[in-house]
This record gives C-alpha cells, sequence and structure tokens, in this order.
C-alpha cells in the first residue's frame, strides 16, 4: 500500500504540469452541470422504506392524498365574517376556473362542477341499515304529518337554500344522508346540502380547493401555477376595492398553500441552505488555514482538491438525473470540514521534510506513509458515510452517496493535484512551523492526572447517555416553510384531525374490497372513542345495494308517497304545489333498478369525492378507510378488527412514528455494530496489530460518551438524521487515532515525539472539520442542525482524546503501540 501511495504521489510531482492543467479543465467542465443542478422537493423523499405501515402510507400519500392539490386560504378582518365577503369569494372561484392549470375549483356549496343528483336521487342506498329503516319508516302514513311540520319549522331559519330543500326533501332525508357523507376526520368534509362551503366554525374563514393539472413536485410549473393564481386574486381584489371602501370593509386576507407552494418554498430553501452551509463552512475553514499557514496562495490552492472532489460528485449526480433533497445540502459543507485533514497533515510533513534539507521530489518520495495515513482515514470516513446507503430513508442514503463519493475524490485529488501544487524550498522560510516540541514531553509529565481526569469526566458524562431523548417523528424531518405553516393552520382553523389512521386495501377486483370494508365497518361498530369512515359513504358494495333495492320493491307506491305529504302540506298552510320538486324526483329516490358505480360518480363530476376512498393504481383498486382513535383501548379495537382480514393494512402517520420508534433502537445498533465492524477492519488490514488496532478507538470511544453525554445533559432532542450523525461519526473520530499511531509503527519515533509533530497539524484538521459541520447548527432546516451539533459535539470530544488521552494511554503502557 506505502509503495503504491508513494508512486502515485511522486508520478503526480513530476508530471505536475499536465496534473494542474487536467484538474483546471476537470473543474470547468463540473460547472456547467452544477450549475443546472436540479433539487427535489417530493416529500415522500422522507419517508423510510419499510414494507407495512410506512409503504402503505407512502401509498395513501401518493394515490390518495392532498399533495395535488392547492389550497386558497380567505380570512376576514378581525372584527368582520366571511359572510360580507361571499361575493368575493365566489369571484375569487369563478376567476380560477378560468386559469389554463386549473381543472376545477371546490367551493364546498352546490355548484355546476358537480351533479349532485347524481347521489340525491340515490341517496337510499347510502344508508346504513339504522338510516336505511328511519328513511322507509318516515314514509309511513303516521310519520309524514310530524315530518312535513319539522321542514316548516326549518323554513323560519333565515339560512338561503332552505326554501329549496324543503321542496325537494319535506321528509328529511337529507339529514338522515348528510352525516354519512362528512368524510373521514381529517378529510375535507362532503355535504351536498351546504349553503356556507368551507367555512371555519368562527365564521371567519373560507376555503377554496383548487385542482391543477399537475402535480405539485415540477417547481417551474408549480411557480407558474401559483403566479397565475395570484394574478387573478389580484384582479379580483381590485374590481372589488371600491366596493370595499364604500361599505367600510377591511379587505380580506388571502393566501395559498398545498405541494405546489411547499414545493417552491422547498427548493428556494434548500438552495439557501447549499449555498450559505458552503459558504460558511468555506470561509471558515480557510480562515483557520490561513492562521495556521499565513499564505494566502496555499490555503486557497490547498482547498482545491475539496473543492474539486465536490463539483465533480455534484456533476455526476447531475448528469445522473438524480434530484438532491434536502438533507443532501450539507454535504458541500461537511466536504470542507472533512476532506481538509488529509492536506494539513500532507503541508505539515512535506514542510517538515522540506526543512531537513530534502528536495521538493524527495520529501514527496518520502511522504508515502503519511500518504497511507491520509488514505486510510478518508476511505474509514467515506466507509461509514456510504454504509448509509443501507438505510431506508432515500434522503439520507443520498446523503452518505455524496459524502462518501465526495471523501474518495477528494483524497484522490489531495495525493495527486495538491501534491502536484506543492511549493518549493522558499516556502519554508515564508511558512509557520505549526510543531509544538512541547506538546509531547507535557503529556507525558502529566499521563497520569490526565488518565484521571478522563475516567472523572466520563462517569458523569455517561450517565449522561441515558438521558438522550430521540424523537423519531416525521414531521421532525419535514423543513419548516410558510406554507407548511398556513397548512398547519389550516388544519387548526377548519377542525380537521391530525392523527388519522389509515386502513388501505388493494386487488384486482372492486367488490370484493368494498365488502371487506364494509365489514370491518361492521366490527369497529360503535365502539367509544373510535370515529371512522369508509367507502361506503359514497360507494356501496352491490351486494349492499342489492339488499337495498330488494327493500324498496316492498315501499308505499311513491304517488301514493306524494299525495301523503301534499296532504299534510296542505294541512300546514303550505302553497299548493309546494311539494313539486320532491314528486318530480320520488320515482328515481325508489327506483328499484338504481345503482351506485365508480364510473358513475366520475362521470358526474364526483369522481374526486369517491377518490378520497377508492382510487385506480394500475390494474388494481386502492380502497380506504379513514378512523381517529380517541384512546388506547379505542386504538386496540382498530387493531383487533383489521386483524380477521389480511387484506386490509392499518397505517396513518401515527403508525409510522410508532413503526420507526419501534424499530430505530434495532437500526442504530445494527448501523453502528456493522460500521464499527467495517472501520475496524480497516485499520487492522493497515495495522495488521491488535494493539494499535484497539487504541485507535480510543478517541472514538471518548468522543461518544463525552459528547453525547454533555447532549443528553443539556436536555438536546435528536432526531432520526443526528441520531444516525454517531453512524458517520465512526469513521471521522477513528481518523485521528489513525494519524497520531500510524507514524510510530516503524518505530523511528516515539509517541511523545510524534504528538509534537504531529498533535498541532490534527488540533488544526479537526478545527477545521468542527468549523465545516459547525455551520449546519445555523441551519434553517432542523434534521441539519440537530446533525450538526451531534457532529460538533462528538468530534470536539474525540479531538481533545486523540491528543491527550491516546499518548497518555500509550505512554502509561510504557511500551511502542
Amino acid at each position: 500500500m506505502t509503495r503504491l501511495v508513494q508512486a502515485l504521489m511522486t508520478g503526480a510531482r513530476a508530471r505536475r504540469g499536465l496534473v494542474l492543467v487536467l484538474a483546471a479543465a476537470l473543474t470547468i467542465a463540473s460547472l456547467v452541470p452544477v450549475l443546472r443542478i436540479r433539487f427535489g422537493t417530493d416529500v415522500l423523499q422522507l419517508m423510510p422504506r419499510e414494507s407495512g405501515a410506512v409503504d402503505a402510507f407512502e401509498t395513501y400519500l401518493e394515490r390518495f392524498g392532498s399533495l395535488d392539490t392547492l389550497y386558497v386560504f380567505v380570512e376576514a378582518p378581525s372584527d368582520g365574517a366571511i359572510a360580507d365577503y361571499r361575493d368575493y369569494v365566489d369571484a375569487l372561484a369563478d376567476g380560477f376556473r378560468a386559469l389554463p392549470d386549473v381543472t376545477r375549483v371546490d367551493t364546498g356549496r352546490l355548484d355546476a362542477s358537480r351533479d349532485w343528483a347524481y347521489l340525491t336521487d340515490r341517496q337510499l342506498l347510502l344508508l346504513d341499515d339504522a338510516g336505511f329503516a328511519e328513511a322507509l319508516a318516515r314514509m309511513t302514513p303516521e310519520r309524514v304529518p310530524a315530518q312535513v311540520a319539522r321542514t316548516r319549522e326549518l323554513l323560519a331559519l333565515p339560512a338561503p337554500g332552505v326554501k329549496a330543500m324543503a321542496q325537494r326533501d319535506p321528509l328529511g332525508w337529507f339529514e338522515l344522508t348528510s352525516a354519512r357523507l362528512q368524510g373521514a376526520a381529517g378529510v375535507l368534509r362532503i355535504d351536498p346540502s351546504s349553503t356556507d362551503g368551507y367555512v371555519t366554525p368562527d365564521g371567519r374563514a373560507q376555503l377554496l380547493v383548487v385542482h391543477p393539472t399537475q402535480p405539485p413536485f415540477d417547481t417551474a410549473y408549480a411557480r407558474l401555477l401559483i403566479a397565475d393564481v395570484a394574478g387573478a386574486e389580484a384582479r379580483v381584489r381590485a374590481k372589488f376595492a371600491p366596493q370595499w371602501a364604500d361599505e367600510d370593509l377591511s379587505p380580506p386576507r388571502t393566501d395559498v398553500a398545498g405541494g405546489h407552494r411547499t414545493a417552491i418554498e422547498t427548493e428556494s430553501l434548500m438552495r439557501g441552505e447549499a449555498a450559505s452551509n458552503t459558504l460558511w463552512s468555506m470561509v471558515g475553514v480557510l480562515a483557520l488555514l490561513y492562521l495556521a499557514f499565513r499564505n494566502a496562495w496555499l490555503v486557497l490552492f490547498g482547498t482545491l482538491p475539496i473543492l474539486l472532489g465536490t463539483l465533480v460528485t455534484l456533476a455526476l449526480h447531475q448528469v445522473a438525473g438524480v434530484q438532491l433533497s434536502a438533507a443532501a445540502t450539507g454535504a458541500s459543507a461537511m466536504l470542507f470540514g472533512l476532506g481538509d485533514d488529509g492536506l494539513v497533515l500532507l503541508f505539515v510533513a512535506y514542510r517538515d521534510r522540506l526543512a531537513r534539507g530534502l528536495s521538493p521530489i524527495d520529501a514527496v518520495r518520502d511522504l508515502g506513509g503519511i500518504g497511507v495515513s491520509v488514505l486510510l482515514g478518508a476511505v474509514t470516513t467515506a466507509a461509514t458515510f456510504l454504509g448509509l446507503s443501507f438505510m431506508s430513508f432515500p434522503s439520507l442514503q443520498q446523503l452518505g452517496i455524496v459524502v462518501g463519493v465526495g471523501m474518495l475524490l477528494t483524497v484522490f485529488f489531495t495525493l495527486t493535484v495538491l501534491v502536484a501544487g506543492l511549493p518549493g524550498r522558499a516556502w519554508v522560510e515564508r511558512s509557520r512551523d505549526l510543531s509544538m516540541p512541547g506538546l509531547g514531553p507535557w503529556v507525558d509529565r502529566h499521563r497520569r492526572e490526565i488518565l484521571a481526569l478522563a475516567i472523572a469526566i466520563s462517569l458523569p458524562l455517561g450517565w449522561g447517555l441515558t438521558k438522550l431523548h430521540v424523537d423519531p417523528r416525521v414531521e421532525r424531518l419535514r423543513p419548516v416553510t410558510a406554507g407548511l405553516a398556513l397548512e398547519t393552520e389550516i388544519t387548526e382553523r377548519f377542525g380537521l384531525a391530525r392523527d388519522v389512521y389509515l386502513v388501505l386495501s388493494r386487488g384486482a377486483a372492486l367488490e370484493p374490497l368494498l365488502e371487506a370494508h364494509e365489514a370491518l365497518d361492521g366490527r369497529l361498530g360503535t365502539t367509544e372513542g373510535l370515529a371512522h369512515v369508509g367507502p361506503t359513504v359514497v360507494l356501496p358494495s352491490q351486494t349492499v345495494q342489492a339488499a337495498r333495492r330488494s327493500q324498496l320493491v316492498a315501499t308505499p307506491d311513491e304517488r301514493a308517497v306524494a299525495d301523503a305529504v301534499d296532504a299534510a302540506g296542505d294541512a300546514q298552510g303550505f302553497v299548493a304545489g309546494t311539494f313539486t320538486p320532491f314528486r318530480e324526483r320520488l320515482g328515481r329516490v325508489l327506483d328499484p333498478a338504481q345503482a351506485l358505480t365508480l364510473d358513475g360518480l366520475q362521470g358526474h363530476g364526483l369522481g374526486d369525492i369517491v377518490g378520497r376512498f377508492v382510487r385506480r393504481d394500475g390494474p388494481d383498486y386502492l380502497v380506504a378507510t379513514y378512523a381517529t382513535a380517541a384512546t388506547p383501548a379505542a386504538l386496540s379495537a382498530l387493531h383487533t378488527a383489521i386483524a380477521p382480514d389480511a387484506r386490509l393494512t392499518l397505517t396513518g402517520l401515527p403508525m409510522v412514528n410508532a413503526a420507526l420508534g419501534a424499530r430505530f433502537p434495532r437500526e442504530l445498533a445494527a448501523g453502528i455494530g456493522a460500521g464499527a465492524l467495517v472501520v475496524l477492519f480497516l485499520i487492522w488490514l493497515e495495522f495488521r496489530k491488535v494493539g494499535p488496532t484497539l487504541l485507535a478507538l480510543i478517541p472514538t470511544i471518548c468522543g461518544i460518551i463525552w459528547g453525547l453525554g454533555a447532549l443528553g445533559w443539556a436536555g438536546v432532542v435528536l432526531d432520526l438524521f443526528s441520531v444516525f450523525a454517531i453512524l458517520m461519526f465512526l469513521g471521522i473520530g477513528v481518523d485521528y487515532g489513525i494519524h497520531l499511531l500510524h507514524p510510530t509503527l516503524d518505530g523511528h519515533a516515539g509517541i511523545s515525539e510524534t504528538l509534537s509533530l504531529v498533535g498541532p497539524a490534527l488540533l488544526l484538521a479537526g478545527g477545521t472539520t468542527i468549523v465545516g459541520f459547525g455551520a449546519l447548527v445555523w441551519s434553517a432546516y432542523g434534521p441539519l442542525h440537530s446533525l450538526g451539533l451531534v457532529s460538533v459535539a462528538t468530534i470536539t470530544s474525540a479531538l481533545l482524546a486523540s491528543v491527550l488521552v491516546l499518548p497518555a494511554v500509550v505512554l502509561a503502557r510504557g511500551r511502542t503501540p
């Protein structure tokens, strides 16, 4: 290995002109695709890949979720009501419908976009057993007068549309079906009798649901759509402004939410994060290097391998058509923090050899051992990052691949491009000597005190590990944007449930799935604390519909029912002919040949309503039931009801979070175990001795105990990304032990002498790593922020342990590792 690295370095130095020209050409070539890099905004990339509840929830988000919907939120001033702006809201809906990229606008009220008559003429098919029996009972001669009298009472209400409803429904069937058509908790209410639309309980805000022609993750399309919506809103607002001024009304607040806005804001956030993280990391690293070497050209040139490694890595992703996720926006900052370890060690070792009188080519030739140490450190770091590709989070996998590949490219460019550009002998006179001759002897004199102090602080900090709290919820992985904040406000203001459980099933035939969900509905019944609704509210199975039709055959003659209603109306003082609309539709309602079908619902503009429960997915159908469980007992009842049917899968965000919390310790333990074995093998492969292999792990062990223990005492809450930073740290912390022990293996230098020469370089390299990762601490993306905290704490601890505890242990043993 040493000879191979030595040949690579001397060859690069001997052909330095060619190497530098090729490096410049590669830099320019990489800039073209990097400037066109794309950032993925698909929130599904935040979800882990796992069978069961997690995969089912991803399927729900893809096929049933509201990711493709744009919500327009209109709110009256604090002293007003949204009813004062009804004409403005209606004009907004008309303006949005005229946009070329909008297929439909749902106001929540009766409008021409939906043929509600298709449902209302078949409303008896939608009722459950109790509701259907009540509907039939209201047609009997003894019940008709009471129902018509109740209808007269309703006419006294000032609500618009009540008169038309009473004329069509004097027996109150709509009130029986409306509850069934309210949809699942967390899904917008469905009510054909609604006269207000989607209005908050306090009457101050209203929602318009806009359905665009394309999904939201093409940000160019999303920007065009949002601009068109904003333009339409501005035109309508300008039209109503004079009217509001005349009526002394303050303008309402209008805003948009949904996947399209989230996509735009997420992409902007990621671009800003990628730029700021890289900039501050690079500035901090360059500042430290300049303070150490006091040579601006050398510092700028020294960062070329890191910059080149980063550019080539990003260019490869762009050429491969890969979109970077939010997590990968911190990759460049990490590379600047990690990639400079090798250049610092090479700078220090090269200067030392020039100072001893060697020529530049001979000095490079003598750097074979240092080169191997640099290569081994980079490979162990890259191996632990690449190990993230076996994790179940796509965004975490991408982060590991970007940093891992970037590290491998950076170390290659360090051993070639950096070596080719190293200065001549005159540099020695202008550069600083970073060696600290007194460091090794000082540690030797105080080795007992250092070890005693290390043990003393390890005990309480080790106890701090038990205080670490991990929150594995998926919500903590989402970027924080204004659009998502508005979605949260909409959820709260419109009374939508948050923790919704979903029961999904898939199959090639629809009817067995509908029957399975109806059976589930029957098993759940009226369980206390459990609200649930399934597809039967809009699309009962043909078995249920056939049973209803058979009962309709035995109902009273439609003419007799209509005559009874008219007679009751006359007795109540209604004008003759008031209930003619009811007589006209009664034959259709009682028709024993009627049926509800998926194609019929979709063909009458009701596809988005039934689509909340039934979707086609290629050759299969997907069917969903929604539920909310207020108590653990209710949730247990839901599990019990699902168990008899293997076709049903329980999922939902609460289930996903529960699954992550349950499997997290296992996956973390497996990851740390696998990472530790890989690192141990790589170290042993170079050292071929058990002693130095185990000694090299001391900084890593101290980093975990001290760094994480301190975070535990500080009450820091970790998420999944920050916890997996521990796995990445295995490859980072062990580098310090490798760099310190490697020069002592040939027996020519003791640990004290090596510490005096290499220790300052380790401190500088570790300092730049801390600065690089420290830039993430101020990241606006939560997972990168917590990852930065964990990295800074553990790396700082490992760095101190490498220059104090590790040499003290070696010196206390009294022999060369």
